[in-house]
């Protein structure tokens, strides 16, 4: 048995794909990688990889369904003692198993890692500096440190500022988790992925359920964003539209949308279905006492097309709660948004002008030369300190 699972769902993403799994079997051992893909034709049938010790397996549920069926379907094909969910542009650092090794030691259930290296595809562009990012390495300061997390507190601070992602809460993707966390989830909610985006919906369930978790503050994990990605497509500006006639909604099947989200396809839409979707299965959650305003602020700011979409689930809303406390939620919603924004167009401007004390590595121009890169950057960055978890 593998000591982890690296599992890799995706769908008509092939060259990501490929690459992506190159590097991963190309710079680790002792792990299982499953891709689980679900696009038309199977283009993995003819390609071959350095793998003599089988630690690949490509599993092919069908074309047609969900990202949610996929990702629980993979989720049954691991063998690991931990699992981490990664994009087909993602990648991952070797240090991830000095983390392995250490949470299994210190019966760790759940990391949440964060992020401080970003690896552009050379295809991605930014609609508003199409440049700065194409094949290109971005660094921040990190520290090394681990540090006990508290999930709860997690889950409250996510659920406060619905439809701004996950947080800082434990996660499947773009994280690490124990099987025996995973199978107390299974048996308790009947699947670890649900809502529309399987990310922030286990992230709520592992929150819940987590008894050790931490916060690991070292690139294990290098999000990727290339020109086919969620990421990518959200900053070319085509990451919204209707709702039923999206390619990512089209195959849920029979979907009952939330009354109180707004009924259209959006990051931030997404996100707060899933995540109320989670919250709904959670014990002792209101989903009223969510962090509405932040969600309908966003609509009503940043997607005025979807403005009577957004004043109908507003209605809704209040229909439940009280207009007093709609007005209150949306007012707080309004003042976080443009204080979020000020400090968005202070980083896009530090970019433009190169000032950022964020570090851009140029050369990046495929998968295997970021990995190079990022391995360089590591090696000069604060080494990785776990110290033994209370």
């Amino acid at each position: 048995m593998p000591l982890l699972s690296i599992v890799i769902p995706t769908h008509e993403r092939f060259r990501y794909a490929r690459e992506t799994v190159r590097v991963i079997l190309d710079m680790i051992d002792d792990v299982e990688v499953i891709v689980s893909d679900t696009s038309v034709t199977n283009a993995w049938a003819e390609t071959r990889f350095d793998d003599s010790r089988g630690r690949l397996k490509v599993v092919r549920p069908g074309s047609g369904i969900s990202v949610v069926e996929n990702f629980n379907a993979a989720l049954t094909r691991t063998t690991g003692d931990f699992v981490c969910f990664i994009g087909d542009d993602d990648l991952v650092t070797p240090a991830i198993m000095n983390i392995v090794r250490q949470a299994a030691a210190d019966n760790v259930e759940v990391a949440r890692v964060s992020f401080p290296i970003l690896f552009y595809w050379a295809d991605y562009r930014h609609r508003a500096q199409p440049e700065a990012y194409a094949g290109t390495v971005w660094a921040s300061h990190y520290s090394g440190c681990v540090r006990p997390l508290d999930p709860t507190a997690a889950l409250d601070f996510a659920s406060a500022q619905l439809g701004r992602g996950v947080f800082n809460m434990p996660r499947a993707y773009c994280g690490i988790v124990s099987r025996a966390l995973i199978e107390r989830v299974v048996a308790r909610y009947g699947a670890l992925f649900g809502g529309v985006s399987p990310d922030i919906y286990s992230a709520a369930l592992l929150a819940a359920e987590a008894r050790r978790a931490v916060d690991i503050d070292f690139p294990a994990i290098v999000p990727g964003a290339s020109g086919a990605s969620t990421a990518g497509q959200s900053a070319a500006g085509q990451h919204v539209g209707g709702l039923r006639d999206n390619d990512h909604i089209r195959p849920f099947k029979d979907l009952v949308w939330h009354p109180f989200v707004p009924e259209f396809y959006s990051v931030p839409t997404v996100w707060s279905y899933s995540l109320i979707r989670a919250l709904e299965r959670i014990d002792g959650r209101d989903v009223t006492e969510a962090g509405w305003g932040r969600l309908y602020a966003q609509c009503l700011l940043y997607h005025r097309r979807y403005r009577q979409q957004t004043l109908s689930a507003m209605r809704a809303y209040s229909e439940a709660t009280s207009r007093v406390s709609t007005a209150r939620q949306v007012a707080q919603g309004v003042a976080a948004e443009m204080a979020w924004a000020a400090g968005r167009l202070r980083r896009r401007v530090s970019v433009a002008r190169k000032v950022t004390s964020d570090r851009r590595v140029d050369g990046a121009t495929d998968a295997f030369a970021a990995a190079t890169i990022i391995e360089r950057l590591i090696a000069e960055g604060p080494a990785l300190s776990w110290a033994p978890i209370a």
